[in-house]
């Protein structure tokens, strides 16, 4: 099967039938999967490219009806192997004994600047051409989506960069007269491309047409300054310097790549103890199968101290070989002390490592990436953004063109290279538990760990897994080599300010609460006000409307600001409308809300919370026990949503998936004075605590308000068995 994109979107049988697509969702999904041919395509990434910014709250299950439907009309329409395969995460057109015209397009172009390399431009030229005549006209024309024009972007380019090499060799063989009209037709449709105009205006004299030459800088020139306020480029002004003289007119650049281009090595050293990420490591192989039609750009995302830069520095070293013309590194700083890289510096510094002179370094940021796009244009380099601050950063850094790489590390999610780039993305999490402990013997040594496993495992769990965290606590054991592991683990748990702990004696910057303060202070103050409210919470996972009621907002205004702090990787997703803190940044959030939220704000959001699990618990027992007599409970403020659940079963469903946190809230009601409220939750879900697996909880939330004078409420309980409450 023949699948076609250089051009409107065409599927063809082997036997020459042309197979018909059935709607625009369908052809929409099919073109982005044939962009990244090869390569899988999460599901995601196939509903934003379908429906662009506005899904249906369906999209997800459209999604794989449409793959199930494409699958079938394909399977239909060949004999041979299948073309569209589930993969993981989404979904990835097999390249395995079919064809797609951008991936032979490609080929072509590789093998055409082989032959140039090689001295065999008559070769080159047959192969260029054979290449640009498989274009039918813009890629995926008529099609649309931010997707889709990415993917395109990046084929044209590549089109226009291999008819500017092919027209060079034509120029290098003498066929000067013969390329005057295409060069003339391809400054008419790209009249700011001034390599297309160095090309026809040097045509152009050496066929004995100096004035005509001089009248095309001319246009150039005009157009260039009207529209962009800019002059010609140094090659450009010295070759009409040249024609005005009416001396010879500098050859043009060679198309064929320099044998002593300088290959940058720049990536850092890798880390002696990093450890496990297979499948990490896997997910950034796959990247790498296959001829790509564009640079591939993978973005390796976490929250503070994941090892994100551990991970992406040690897969770097794994794959120099397919990277010959060299690695660049630069730290964006997005996350650190300071300002964040300017992109124009992260430039200037990239065009020095590959043998620009600093004098011709463009003075602006456009210029200077169109001219690292070129330098780039004929290599296979790696390049790693390491701690990036958003994607505007990113995006003059990324390279042009196939064979090359980029690998972005940050801690924003940086969703606008995956909507708008086609990158793939990369979420870092904790360690396993046995690569956290395999992560401490590299460190503390394997004796010591084998010594103590269960210690070890505990020093693991009281580090949260977090890469950073168990090298930091590795790293004081290592200075301590009589303390057990059993000691250190029983510190870290016991201490009253856990943070403390996790730092070098004399490296301040290695402090955990360091890492995490750069992310807190990268937030705007919304999102940093609710972080520091979850620090409140009794449990590290709370529910959008108990967020909400702790801060004292609408649920409607809290949904995006938990999401903007899930981006940020201060909070994790843990199902529909429920966030998690990870243990030691839910430390630091209670750290934080101490430092710089009053106490009676931090009074208030605590009742608000408490307010809120007890008229839901009320709202669900009236559902459950209507027949019971309702609580006297205390009038809330403005901010209280009512429950939404309308019958018995979504109440009890309500009850199941909070049943932890309602007796979790017993114990810190009672805890905080707020003995009202620690008197009539116990007794409010009445119904649920009596099922037989919750009835001992039951009796255990009893006990937790016993514990303070917590009211009438409580007496009552006191005095009630809790098998026979409430009484008939």
């Amino acid at each position: 099967m023949e699948f076609r994109i250089l051009g409107p979107l065409e599927v063809w049988t082997d036997d020459g039938r042309r197979a018909r697509t059935e709607g625009a969702k369908q052809e929409r999904m099919l073109a982005v999967l044939l962009l990244n041919a090869g390569a899988v395509v999460p599901v995601a990434r196939l509903v934003d490219a379908v429906w662009d910014d506005e899904p249906p709250a369906t999209a997800h299950r459209q999604v794989r009806n449409l793959a199930g439907l494409l699958r079938r009309k394909l399977a239909t329409a060949q004999d041979g192997p299948p073309a569209l395969l589930t993969d993981g995460p989404g979904y990835r057109i097999a390249p395995d004994g079919h064809q797609v015209d951008a991936r032979t397009f490609a080929h072509r172009v590789s093998v055409a600047r082989q032959l140039a390399e090689h001295g065999e431009p008559v070769a080159a030229v047959q192969e260029f051409r054979s290449a640009l005549g498989l274009w039918r006209g813009p890629v995926l024309d008529g099609l649309s989506g931010s997707l889709l024009t990415a993917g395109s972007v990046a084929l044209n380019e590549l089109r226009l960069t291999a008819w500017e090499n092919c027209l060079d060799l034509e120029a290098e063989l003498g066929r000067h007269r013969q390329i005057i009209p295409e060069l003339t037709a391809l400054v008419a449709e790209h009249p700011l491309r001034d390599r297309f105009v160095s090309q026809l205006v040097r045509a152009l004299h050496r066929a004995g047409r100096q004035a005509d030459g001089l009248a095309a800088y001319g246009r150039f020139a005009r157009r260039l300054a009207d529209e962009l306020g800019l002059d010609p480029g140094p090659e450009l002004q010295l070759l009409q310097r040249e024609l005005l003289k009416g001396g010879p007119v500098p050859a043009a650049p060679s198309t064929r790549p320099r044998q002593q281009a300088p290959r940058p090595a720049q990536l850092p050293p890798a880390l002696a103890t990093f450890v496990g990420r297979r499948a990490e490591l896997g997910a950034l192989d796959g990247g790498l199968a296959g001829p790509s039609v564009a640079a591939g750009i993978d973005v390796v995302t976490g929250g503070a101290g994941t090892g994100k830069t551990a991970l992406a520095v040690h897969w770097a070293h794994q794959v120099r070989e397919h990277f010959p013309d060299g690695q660049l590194y630069v730290n964006l700083r997005g996350y650190a002390f300071g300002p964040p890289l300017a992109p124009y510096e992260a430039l200037a510094r990239f065009l020095r490592a590959l043998d620009t002179d600093p004098e011709r370094i463009p003075g602006t940021i456009d210029e200077s990436a169109a001219l690292y796009r070129s330098l780039l244009a004929d290599r296979r380099v790696l390049v790693l953004l390491d701690n990036a601050h958003n994607a505007e950063q990113v995006r003059p850094l990324l390279p042009g063109s196939a064979g090359s790489l980029a690998l972005v590390t940050s801690r924003d999610g940086l969703a606008g290279l995956t909507a708008c780039d086609g990158a793939r993305r990369l979420v870092l999490d904790v360690l396993p538990q046995t690569e956290a402990v395999e992560l401490l013997a590299r460190i503390t040594g394997a004796d010591r760990t084998r010594a103590e496993p269960r210690a070890a495992a505990e020093l693991a769990a009281a580090c949260g897994h977090l890469p950073l965290a168990l090298g930091i606590a590795a790293g004081r054991l290592a200075e301590r080599p009589h303390r057990t592991l059993a000691e250190h683990a029983a510190e870290l748990q016991d201490s009253e300010n856990r943070l403390t702990a996790f730092q070098i004696d004399g490296d301040a910057t290695s402090a955990l609460r360091v890492a995490f303060d750069l992310s807190y202070r990268a937030l705007q103050p919304a999102p940093q006000q609710l972080f520091r409210l979850l620090g409140l919470a009794p449990d590290s996972c709370i529910s959008t409307a108990a967020a909400a009621a702790l801060s004292g907002s609408p649920i409607a205004g809290t949904r995006p600001v938990l999401e903007h702090l899930a981006a940020a990787h201060l909070v994790n997703p843990a199902g529909p409308d429920r966030y998690r803190l990870h243990d030691l940044l839910r430390c630091y959030a209670a750290e934080r809300a101490t430092a710089e939220t009053g106490p009676a704000e931090r009074a208030a959001a605590r009742e608000r919370l408490c307010s809120w699990y007890l008229h839901h618990a009320e709202a669900a027992a009236r559902l459950l026990t209507p027949q019971r007599q309702p609580l006297p409970l205390t009038a809330v403020g403005p901010w209280y949503e009512p429950a939404n659940f309308t019958t018995p079963a979504e109440a009890r469903r309500w009850c199941e998936i909070e049943h932890s946190h309602l007796l979790e809230i017993v114990r810190y009601a009672a805890e905080h004075g707020l003995d009202g409220h620690a008197g009539q939750l116990p007794l409010v879900p009445w119904s649920h605590f009596q099922a037989g697996p919750y009835l001992a909880d039951r009796v255990e939330a009893d006990r937790s308000a016993s514990r303070r004078h917590a009211g009438p409420a409580t007496a009552a309980a006191r005095a009630t068995p809790a098998t026979t409450w409430p009484p008939p």
